[in-house]
């Protein structure tokens, strides 16, 4: 069901499509949600009336600087690169989840790779595209491509299996024939790479790189990255070279997160969650790692609100802390 004419339809709409505004309600949030996060990475202390049946999960917080902000400080810098890349950040990780890029970027750095983050993406749509927003979602899609337009990449790197698969299968559609950018979009999309497939095919990185943790580390296969771009083993092969690998019941069933999914749905999306979250503690892991920032904020606040003590980071993360110095 399209949800174009809606309200909340609208205004996504009115907000993405113009990727200052967005941004700068954004960082705005980062403010106004001061007084129910008490200076952590939840928000602990909003008012029951505004959870609803939201409660079964604790809530992200704004992170303080968003990655854009933090980008001159962490960039890489190479000499003679190996090859030249670039980041596609995605909403989450630039402006929730900013150390699972910062991780990206360590590994980059410590493999010889120049990397640049172009400041003019934005939201990759998919967001709009769920809501039937596709004038918006095209406008986007624009927006991303003629960002990235001006570097000779070898690869565009995302974190978010989410971004990922939409920025590769979706553009092409969605921009097929625009005046603007379509001469380009078949370029933008053949070289968007998900991290995993990046580090271990392209990168090669193997065992012998790793300094092993032998922490217990087990895994959740975001959907998007397993069905949507077929991504199985790499993730994998990271973890058994960087930890100690315990694999998990239905690794890759969704763990009811879905993007505007778990906020239309949130009692099935309870139901995944708590399911994905006893097979984790039968594990007996202290660390599980995904591949999708999305996935990071469903099982961290389930994590968070059941009390488990397990670890929930982006691969990347673990990948960044275990590589030979």
């Amino acid at each position: 069901i399209s949800e174009e004419n809606t309200v909340p339809g609208a205004l996504m709409s009115a907000a993405m499509k113009n990727r200052k505004v967005f941004h700068s309600l954004l960082k705005f949030a980062k403010f106004a949600q001061k007084p129910f996060t008490g200076g952590t990475q939840f928000q602990r202390h909003l008012p029951a009336m505004f959870l609803g049946k939201h409660g079964f999960k604790a809530l992200p917080a704004i992170a303080e600087k968003s990655f854009r902000d933090r980008w001159p400080d962490v960039q890489p810098r190479v000499a003679n690169p190996v090859m030249r890349v670039a980041i596609f950040s995605g909403c989450a990780q630039d402006f929730i989840h900013p150390e699972e890029l910062e991780a990206c970027a360590r590994v980059l750095q410590a493999k010889n790779v120049a990397c640049d983050f172009p400041m003019e993406q934005t939201c990759c749509g998919l967001p709009l595209e769920m809501m039937g927003q596709r004038k918006t979602s095209i406008d986007v899609a624009r927006q991303n491509v003629k960002a990235f337009m001006q570097g000779n990449y070898d690869y565009i790197i995302t974190l978010c299996a989410s971004c990922a698969s939409h920025l590769k299968h979706s553009y092409p559609a969605i921009l097929a024939g625009d005046a603007e950018v379509g001469y380009q979009v078949k370029n933008f999309s053949d070289k968007i790479i998900d991290f995993s497939s990046f580090v271990h095919d392209k990168l090669g990185l193997k065992e012998d790189d790793f300094a092993n943790s032998g922490e217990k580390v087990t895994y959740h296969a975001s959907c998007h990255l397993c069905r949507g771009l077929k991504v199985k083993e790499a993730p994998r092969d990271l973890i058994r070279d960087a930890a100690n690998y315990v694999p998990c019941e239905e690794e890759e069933v969704c763990c009811g997160f879905g993007g505007t999914y778990s906020a239309k749905f949130p009692e099935i999306s309870a139901q995944l969650l708590n399911k994905k979250l006893d097979h984790i503690q039968a594990t007996g892991a202290t660390k599980i790692v995904v591949d999708c920032p999305g996935c990071v904020m469903q099982l961290k606040g389930g994590c968070e609100k059941r009390g488990l003590p397990v670890k929930v980071q982006h691969i990347s993360e673990l990948v960044a802390d275990n590589l030979k110095k």
